[in-house]
């Protein structure tokens, strides 16, 4: 019948209290429910605010249905990215650009509600010690009272004096804590508007992505963590002051002074331990950074970590970062049970003594418009170096003068500064002398390394410009973007995943060619690609060049050559013509084998069609995949127990939980057994002596002290290990997840859970989670207490107790989803940061950096919308927690002051009074912390989703292990391969029978979606068959481990990738080979004179992403990788695609000769490439066209290849 008729009152009582914040609506409709853009906080009422009434209808709503994000009001101005960013940015503004500092523009800039908030603070202090002063008249009170005594309106006095001031204590607490949570929101969106708006500045010589997302991800948290405490710095002196007022009015001078004297010893004991908190937190940070950003590198490089089976190496590498995190974490928490134990101790130790004595530039320089003139270069000389010894990168002697609508080229080897002249156009690199770049107009860019945006197709070819529908078509056409449209399902309003996964290279630089043609810039800076206007490419191929106004010819760091082609090539001498001469070289060894031109068949283009179209229908299912799992998958509903017993079992599999509780209860029973003694036994003059009095007392004390400190430490011992286990199993599980995984999952998502949510369960949650048993502990002694003492207050604390039961139930089903919310909201953010981080080139070649930004403070914006809301929904609840607990002490003073004098003795009567006084402390904290640890045991839940994700096949199958020497030969057989991504979609590869001989080279080719990279991820088991098997030396790839598998075999993939480290943990990561073999590959790979520039050699740092380096030098050291490894079966990925064809000839004749008693399989777009292979096999539709001798091939001129070939030379011609 309770459960049925207290539900209905509470709502009735909550809507009596809503009544006024209703009546301010028109209608009588609830604020905010109409629309959620509404600000409901802002237009609430003064008593609306005070009671939180104005999050009432939320509340409703998210009791009646799953609460949405849609459901949630918006922020109010003041806590809005915008407002809050400028408001910093003007106070910095307004210091010296020489001696900025932050704190300073922090503390103008919330100076006002700082103020605000240290008004309630100073309320809630003074408040809180009203009832201490009161007890001693309280229980002078009950000690004079007569029975037969008619000064009753006394015994009524005392307790409203306590009633109110406990009121006033809970709201302006709750005031506090509340404005302090909006100062958080306004300063950490205000903080991580500057960090974004920064890293869009900063050029490639700036922190890694890793280092940016753990500024935002940690160091702002922690700088927002000031609010909480700034007030602590005043209040401290202001609190002991009036306790040290207390303590002499009661016991006087000379037992306050020793009270005095022993404070400062704590707190000077206490100082010691604080700068060593703040070494160790340093520490952590810094670890945390190398964690993250290692983390970050390598989840971008996870394809090529699985194909060369470098994982586990890998995956050892983060654990030994993360060992280093976690030994500063466990000396950081040691140190926090060291400071705990002197905060529980300190005021026992007090007591004791007391009672014995009785912390850029723009990019170029604007033209006149009036000129002719596009670019004008100047003699300069520009260095990617960040160092005091920057070593010129490229050098310019000559002016050079870049005409509007000319078409510039640059061209040169590879490593010899190409790209460093084109940003030193951009601004992207930093000149160190002579005068700057001057444009005339707007700039396109298109970079080597596409940048594709997540999002639509139409948003990346948009670039945040107006549709202009009949441009955008002529732009589609011309990039020939129009056939994928018609043949996508969903056109050009198909989705693209992280980094462009989903689109094959030329798809990526299509989309980017047309970003910067709709753009309809002046100025068109394009690596290997064509555009109109005036255009600024890089090319290797050199077949383009008389179609150039200007050709500039690049060679070690210098511009050796400019003008007109036909000019530059007059010269026999020349390096321009020393190019040519080797790319004419292999067009004519192609020429020799195909001595006819003529143009595809029509029925081939038929053909072409239909594979196409099978192609991007693939493509399209793969889109909505896509765009269903770039969406978060949020959990609804209660935190599942299982969630709760994994954490608690986590560590040393919670032996240490029951230790830790029983340490607790005997902290807090033999505390209340000290107060207990001493008001016992001074109830009476002389009931025992004054050694015996204080003997015990300090006996007591000794002991609950020695428990706390064992209670701290135990704790910071499970925390420790809980935390280690978790991360292990989330981490080991994201390293054997497959490819798809990563393909579909942000890794902006993964890294939210590798430092926010690892973060969480390091140092906070488990504290929470103990926080709410020792409250619990508590809170049960002190009613215990108070129910010795006056045993009729446990009636209505039973019911207040069911009340408060039913508000919290009231509020957690609103509050999990706000707080679940929160962090769905924040991994976008990391993603936008890490995303334009990326493309921060292109972004600030088209001007685009406003749009970037204001696409930040809509998502921080979204962010501080949940999190405000979280944080106000906790002190709704918190503040009739409060009120209800303040009338269980109200009650229990008036069943005290009306009881018999003969019934209560007036010294215990004081200890359940004093003890009463912390009632509504400790039942907010109860239910502070139980909120809370649901809401935060949502990080676990989060990490937990990331420890089950579907693995791949075993690394080692025990039982099924290859010789150690297999493959002998490198013979493979494909037999009947049938290959599909997915049981729902359709097979990509069909029925495929081939045997590629054992050291022979294979050439693979076939237009775009027939199958050839699909055939080499079943090589690498990356897709697994649906049917058929691969043997290499006739032994089934399929039936061993993924590793045993993978570490024999070599591939050198089209990107290249390299990590931040040394030229000899790229070259050999997994440390297997002596310096002597790494210098003979190096040698082989035209590297070794490259390395030996710098004086470091193979110590010579590489930067994120091998960012110090060309696309053509990574390309290099792949090769130079791949070499070293000397395995029998070798795949080139496009491995010469960024190289000049110089260059690629002498890659493949080294390829030829090391690679003799190899397999090699060749994919490959550029003909000469597969010219001179043993057999190439020819793709189309998933099945063999053709596949045989190059020669015999060629023999038939109507053969698949034979048109491949023509086409290469019509081309080329």
């Amino acid at each position: 019948m309770m459960k049925i008729v207290l539900p209905k009152i509470l709502s009735y009582f909550n809507a009596l209290l809503s009544r006024n914040s209703r009546e301010q609506c028109n209608d009588g409709e609830e604020p905010f429910l109409k629309s959620a853009d509404e600000d409901a906080f802002s237009t609430a009422g003064i008593w609306s605010k005070l009671g939180f009434l104005w999050l009432n209808p939320l509340f409703k709503k998210g009791h009646l249905e799953r609460l949405e994000f849609q459901h949630v009001p918006t922020i109010s101005q003041s806590e809005a990215a915008a407002e809050a960013f400028s408001s910093l940015e003007e106070s910095l503004g307004k210091q010296n650009p020489n001696k900025t500092s932050l704190w300073k523009a922090i503390l103008h800039t919330l100076w006002r509600p700082l103020a605000l908030n240290a008004i309630f603070a100073g309320a809630n202090t003074i408040s809180s010690y009203i009832g201490p002063l009161l007890i001693t008249t309280f229980v002078k009170f009950l000690s004079e009272k007569d029975d037969a005594s008619e000064n009753w309106h006394q015994g009524l006095v005392i307790p409203l004096i306590f009633f109110s001031a406990k009121t006033v204590e809970s709201m302006s607490q709750r005031q506090w804590y509340f404005g302090a949570h909006r100062i958080v929101i306004r300063l950490r969106a205000a903080l991580m508007v500057l960090i974004y708006k920064k890293s869009l500045s900063v050029k490639y010589v700036g922190m890694s992505t890793g280092k940016i997302i753990n500024l935002i991800d940690g160091d702002v948290e922690r700088v927002g963590d000031l609010c909480w405490h700034i007030h602590e710095i005043w209040l401290l002196p202001v609190q002991v002051t009036l306790a040290l007022v207390i303590l002499y009015w009661n016991l006087g001078a000379v037992p306050s002074f020793a009270a005095l004297l022993t404070t400062i010893l704590v707190m000077l004991t206490n100082t010691p331990l604080a700068k060593v908190q703040k070494q160790f937190h340093t520490k952590i940070m810094e670890a945390k950074d190398s964690r993250i950003r290692a983390t970050s590198e390598t989840l971008k490089s996870m394809r090529v970590l699985k194909l060369q089976s470098w994982e586990s190496t890998f995956l050892e590498r983060l654990l030994q970062l993360r060992g280093i995190e976690r030994s500063w974490v466990k000396k950081y928490l040691y140190t926090c049970s060291a400071v705990a134990f002197l905060f529980w101790a300190s005021p026992t130790l007090i007591s004791v003594v007391t009672f014995g004595d009785d912390e850029n530039l723009p990019i170029g320089d604007p033209a006149p418009n009036s000129s002719g003139v596009a670019v004008k270069i100047e003699a300069a000389e520009y260095a990617w170096g960040t160092d005091d010894a920057k070593k010129a990168t490229i050098t310019i002697t000559d002016k050079i003068r870049i005409m509007k609508g000319h078409t510039v080229v640059i061209c040169g080897s590879v490593g010899s500064g190409k790209s460093s002249l084109l940003f030193s156009i951009l601004g992207e690199i930093p000149r160190i002398s002579g005068a700057s770049v001057k444009t005339c107009g707007t700039k396109a860019f298109v970079p080597q390394s596409a940048w594709i945006q997540t999002g639509t197709i139409q948003d990346n070819v948009l670039f945040g410009k107006e549709m202009d529908r009949d441009f955008y078509e002529e732009v589609v056409r011309a990039c020939a973007l129009n056939k994928d449209f018609e043949i996508w399902l969903d056109g050009d309003l198909s989705r693209v995943g992280e980094r462009g996964i989903n689109l094959s290279g030329g798809q990526k630089q299509r989309i980017q060619l047309a970003r910067a043609i709709y753009s309809d810039s002046d100025i068109e800076c394009i690596e290997k690609l064509l555009a109109t206007k005036t255009v600024i490419y890089v090319t290797h191929q050199l077949e383009f060049l008389d179609a150039a106004d200007l050709v500039l010819v690049v060679k070690d760091g210098k511009i050796v050559q400019s003008g007109n082609y036909h000019d530059l090539i007059a010269d026999p001498d020349s390096e321009l013509n020393r190019q040519i001469a080797a790319h004419t070289k292999t067009l004519d060894e192609v020429t020799t084998v195909q001595q006819f031109n003529r143009s595809p068949k029509d029925n081939h283009q038929d053909n072409q069609n239909e594979i196409t179209g099978k192609k991007f229908k693939d493509f399209n299912m793969n889109s909505r995949l896509l765009e269903k799992n770039q969406q978060e998958e949020a959990k609804y509903g209660r935190v599942k127990w299982h969630v709760y017993s994994t954490f608690i079992t986590s560590g040393y599999k919670g032996m240490l939980v029951p230790i830790i509780l029983l340490c607790h209860i005997l902290f807090y029973g033999l505390q209340i057994a000290s107060n207990y003694w001493i008001a016992w036994a001074t109830e009476e003059e002389g009931r025992v002596s004054s050694v015996r009095l204080i003997g015990i007392f300090a006996l007591l004390s000794a002991g609950s002290s020695l428990f706390i400190l064992g209670r701290a430490i135990l704790l910071s011992t499970a925390a420790i290990e809980t935390s280690q286990r978790l991360f292990l199993g989330m981490i080991t599980s994201i390293f054997r997840a497959p490819l798809s995984f990563f393909d579909s999952t942000p890794s902006s998502r993964i890294l939210s859970r590798s430092s926010t949510d690892q973060s969480t369960v390091d140092t906070d949650l488990p504290y929470r989670v103990a926080g709410l048993a020792f409250a619990v502990i508590q809170l049960l002694s002190v009613i215990v207490l108070m129910s010795h003492v006056a045993w009729q207050v446990i009636f209505p604390f039973l019911i207040i107790l069911a009340i408060s039961i039913w508000y919290q139930d009231y509020y957690i089903s609103t509050a999990r989803e706000l707080a679940r919310m929160v962090g769905i909201q924040k991994a976008p953010i990391l993603h936008h940061l890490s995303e334009s981080v990326a493309g921060a080139a292109t972004i600030r070649c088209f001007n685009q950096e406003d749009r970037f930004l204001k696409k930040n403070l809509d998502l921080i914006d979204n962010y501080s919308r949940v999190a405000f809301y979280n944080s106000a929904t906790m002190e709704w609840l918190s503040i009739r927690i409060n009120f209800l607990f303040n009338l269980v002490f109200f009650l229990l003073l008036l069943i005290l002051v009306n009881l018999p004098r003969s019934a209560i003795d007036p010294s215990l009567a004081g200890l359940a009074a004093t003890y009463g006084l912390s009632l509504n402390v400790l039942q907010a904290w109860v239910i502070w912390n139980l909120c809370n640890v649901e809401n935060k045991m949502i990080c676990v839940e989060r990490i937990l989703q990331f420890t089950n994700i579907p693995s791949e096949a075993p690394l080692v199958i025990e039982d099924c292990r290859p010789q150690p020497a297999w493959p002998l030969h490198g013979k493979i057989e494909i037999e009947n391969l049938h290959v599909q991504y997915s049981p729902s979609l359709p097979k990509v590869l069909k029925g495929i029978n081939c045997t590629f001989p054992a050291e022979k080279k294979i050439g693979i080719v076939g237009r775009t979606g027939s199958g050839k990279s699909t055939l080499i991820q079943a090589l690498f088991r990356v897709v697994e068959p649906s049917d058929g098997r691969i043997m290499i030396d006739g032994l089934d790839i399929c039936k061993i481990g993924l590793q045993d598998l993978r570490s024999k075999l070599s591939i050198i993939p089209q990107d290249p990738t390299l990590f931040q480290g040394t030229i000899r943990s790229n070259v050999d990561p997994l440390q297997q080979y002596p310096d002597h073999d790494i210098w003979e590959v190096l040698r082989k790979c035209h590297l070794a004179e490259i390395v030996m520039l710098d004086q470091r050699l193979l110590d010579a740092p590489v930067a994120e992403s091998g960012e110090n380096w060309s696309v053509g030098q990574r390309q290099l050291v792949c090769l130079a990788r791949a070499l070293l490894q000397k395995r029998r079966v070798l795949v080139l990925d496009e491995a010469t695609s960024s190289v000049d064809t110089r260059t690629d000839n002498v890659i493949q004749k080294t390829i030829r000769e090391e690679t003799s008693q190899c397999t090699v399989l060749t994919v490959a777009h550029r003909i000469p490439t597969v010219i001179d292979n043993d057999i190439v096999l020819v793709l189309g539709e998933g099945k063999i066209v053709e596949y045989d001798t190059p020669a015999r091939l060629l023999d038939n001129k109507y053969s698949a290849f034979s048109e491949l070939v023509t086409e290469f030379l019509r081309r080329s011609s």
